[in-house]
């Protein structure tokens, strides 16, 4: 009898681990990239070419035609440090940045991060918040996300970082939708802080944008989303489970102690 309990408890532990292990979301990879920053003009600092690593992340992991989703770029890395010429305050950088897209969509996604950092001494690696925006999925297929360029706001001053070759750091699939009629054409993309206004102003002035704009940890994944094939795996570990289990019983149960005495 202690056998068969033994037997039970590391067949029901395996069964819950796998199903456990089945529904867990796919995590997003960090994505390195070459980049190259321009320092603001007549502080005498020269161009810098370093690494960038970011992590890129969306709201849903499995949207339809006609929705939209916010994408969130987190800077693990920024290529340039805070030079040194002075300690920088808490709470004065702010980035903004643009995400190229590919697949069934094209243009460039505008994301900006709030005026949020800790005090960064002198020499030391920049810090900068994660940056969001909006996109509206305007066709069903696969769109990529690349991290293309970020501008680093300091004190009125700008240093501008570019991807030297944007590679994709988000694939996402869209699904069919109440939308699916359309043919993905891009729409205009606005700063998440911007007023519905400045929004329209942005927009026009922008010549090869898609989505409206607006944490990874990001990863970004960098990775497919695989929302659908998560769930599908899930499914599969579980009826994979139950089966074990009935199997189990089936070996383990005492059939001879049921069998009536003649």
């Amino acid at each position: 009898m202690n056998r068969n309990r033994l037997a039970w408890g590391a067949l029901l532990a395996t069964a819950g681990a796998s199903l456990l292990m089945g529904v867990q979301p796919a995590a997003a990879a960090d994505l390195s990239f070459a980049t190259t920053c321009i320092p603001p003009a007549g502080v005498g600092l020269g161009t810098v070419h370093g690494t960038s690593i970011a992590n890129v992340t969306s709201s849903s992991s499995s949207p339809k035609v006609g929705d939209t989703i916010t994408i969130t770029w987190t800077t693990v890395k920024a290529a340039s440090n805070n030079p040194g010429i002075i300690d920088l305050a808490a709470n004065t950088v702010k980035p903004s940045g643009r995400i190229k897209l590919g697949g069934v969509q094209s243009g460039t996604v505008a994301v900006s991060g709030p005026m949020v950092n800790p005090k960064i001494p002198k020499n030391s690696p920049m810090v900068i918040s994660p940056m969001t925006g909006t996109i509206k999925l305007t066709a069903a297929g696969t769109v990529t996300f690349s991290p293309a360029a970020y501008t680093i706001t300091v004190l009125g001053t700008d240093t501008v970082c570019t991807a030297d070759s944007p590679a994709v750091g988000l694939t996402v699939t869209v699904a069919q939708g109440s939308g699916s009629g359309s043919s993905g054409g891009t729409t205009a993309s606005s700063s998440p802080s911007s007023s519905s206004s400045s929004s329209s102003s942005s927009s026009s002035s922008s010549s090869s944008t898609t989505g409206s704009t607006t944490s990874s940890s990001s990863s970004g994944n960098l990775a497919s989303t695989g929302g659908d094939s998560s769930s599908l795996r899930a499914l599969g570990l579980l009826g994979a489970s139950v089966l074990l289990v009935g199997a189990a019983v089936f070996v383990l149960t005492p059939w001879r102690r049921l069998r009536r005495p003649r």
